[in-house]
């Protein structure tokens, strides 16, 4: 039976990119999609960061509702960052709203770990080595059996940058094959899949384009796998309607932004003593190859290891002086009395210094260009609404749009603006990060032809449910994307709303074990110092 609806998510991808490649005919796939279908810009949301972006997408709320800030964050109440997973989700997703739809979801980050849909859930986006990553369970032996599983999963460089890319172009190969299998043997109506593979290329091979380097056409080669991933599943389900959606989009990273050193300036930040270990510093600085091997003949040591370096990545401050410190991505927080563990800036207070700080990050410049560095500075409450609004940051800084990243560089000295520094066992830093808006294209039954101004990333989830014929749950921060659908369909099916789903309970944590592994995998990224 061919599904209804394909949602495909291509991570991170951007019409910067695509439009060059679509006027050279290099992607076929996704031509024949807009010219028959629709297209427009996507807004993300904040941060526009991979895991809270698709969980946006895939629960049509909000962060502040749905409680995924990222995919790791700075713990409630503590001084030290934590894994989110699906366990800390705490609104329903598109696969937990449907009353007569089967579904197939496959890579979807914050699925890990996998939960009981009806239909198969394949979580491999997140999970640690050796976990199980499908529900049910005895998929995995299946899948197993018939696909290479390093090919199913989320890539980082463990070598060369050559391997790497030859790495993401054959995973999306095998991923394509694996999918139609899978589909088939599912009898999905709705697959929602995320490849984060056009990611991965972009933060590391952005700065080789339009040069003679034997990876300039890296991004591109990998584009063109992904179309023809989604081709192939295109021409395997003629009859089902497609969508491709990206969380976000990308640009070309133009430095980092020591927030740590600007804090201290200010006198909002006191140097402190750092807890990281030399040891800890030494393990976290080995090659990708020489960690796994540490791994597997001292396990214990490495996790003790990992852990201590997660302590400390909020950096070295006395924290009984420091008025705010920098959080993960882009999120600002008071040290607020009464709520974190030495907390010394009063409530009456944290108003105005909330406007100083916000007032004092707009005037950074980069010293080479005289760029602004941060485009705009938000308040929790201009952004998020929901009951998780308690784990939100005080304030998120946009700094993707002017092209500069606050995520490392804590260290309360030294420059303020600074280069993105190399990733060990590589010796390459990012030189692409991501952007405020991605891409949508709809084709097939229930979309129109053309195109149109930006929609909204928490769209996606009610669009789908229309598309399915299924009932749109009130309370949701999206709606459906009625510009997009044929007026046809909207007449033979009529959007049709429901009343507001329960939240989901949140709770538990990744184990000592799983926090190391993933913290590994996020270090090898880029995502974590």
């Amino acid at each position: 039976m061919a599904p209804k609806v394909l949602v495909v998510g291509w991570d991170s991808a951007t019409f910067d990119i695509i439009d060059p490649m679509l006027a050279a005919g290099r992607l076929p796939a996704l031509r024949s999609l807009i010219d028959r279908g629709y297209r427009a810009g996507l807004r993300s949301t904040w941060p526009p960061m991979t895991d809270c972006a698709w969980t946006t997408a895939f629960t049509g709320r909000n962060p502040g509702a749905h409680g995924i800030f990222g995919s790791w964050y700075r713990a409630p109440g503590s001084y030290s960052c934590r894994y989110f997973s699906s366990r800390d989700r705490r609104a329903p997703a598109l696969w937990e709203m449907t009353e007569n739809t089967k579904h197939l979801v496959w890579n979807v980050p914050m699925t890990f770990p996998a939960t009981t849909v009806p239909g198969v859930m394949v979580a491999g986006y997140g999970a640690p080595p050796g976990a199980s990553i499908t529900e049910p369970a005895g998929f995995q032996n299946e899948l197993n059996a018939a696909f290479p599983i390093e090919d199913l999963l989320d890539r980082a460089p463990h070598s060369t940058l050559e391997v790497f890319r030859d790495d993401l172009i054959r995973g999306l190969g095998v991923q394509a094959e694996a999918l139609a299998w899978a589909i088939d043997r599912t009898e999905a109506d709705c697959v929602e899949i995320v490849w984060p593979h056009v990611d991965r290329a972009q933060h590391f091979f952005w700065q080789f384009r339009d040069s003679d380097h034997r990876l300039a056409g890296a991004i591109e080669d990998v584009y063109e796998a992904m179309d023809a991933a989604t081709g192939h599943l295109v021409d395997a389900f003629k009859q089902a309607t497609v969508m491709i959606v990206s969380d976000h989009g990308a640009g070309p990273l133009k430095g980092d932004i020591n927030v740590g050193a600007w804090l201290a300036e200010q006198e909002l930040a006191t140097p402190g003593r750092s807890q990281r270990s030399a040891a800890a510093e030494a393990a976290w600085a080995l090659p990708p190859v020489l960690r796994k091997m540490g791994r597997r003949l001292a396990p214990g040591l490495a996790r003790k290891a990992m852990g201590a370096k997660l302590a400390g990545q909020l950096g070295a401050f006395d924290w009984s002086t420091t008025k705010a410190f920098l959080g993960v991505h882009s999120d600002l927080w008071l040290n607020l009395a009464g709520r974190e563990p030495q907390g010394c800036v009063a409530q009456a207070d944290a108003g105005a210094l909330l406007d100083e700080i916000s007032a004092g990050l707009l005037e950074i410049t980069d010293p080479e260009t005289g760029e602004q560095v941060v485009a705009a500075v938000h308040r929790k409450e201009e952004i998020y609404s929901g009951r998780a609004l308690d784990l939100a940051p005080d304030l998120v800084c946009d700094t993707w749009s002017a092209g500069y990243r606050m995520a490392p560089g804590r260290v309360p000295f030294g420059p303020v603006v600074i280069p993105p520094a190399p990733l060990a066992g590589v010796d390459v830093a990012w030189s692409s990060d991501h952007r405020p808006v991605g891409i949508f294209v709809g084709a097939g039954p229930g979309f129109t032809h053309g195109s149109g101004h930006e929609l909204d990333l928490f769209d996606v989830c009610p669009t789908t449910l229309a598309l399915l014929g299924e009932a749109v749950p009130e309370g949701l921060d999206g709606k459906p994307a009625t510009v997009a659908l044929d007026a046809g369909f909207l007449t033979s099916t009529p959007v049709t709303v429901s009343a507001a789903l329960d939240e989901r309970d949140a709770g538990g944590e990744y184990s000592e074990e799983e926090a190391a592994a993933v913290a590994e995998h996020l270090k090898d990224l880029g995502y974590i110092e």
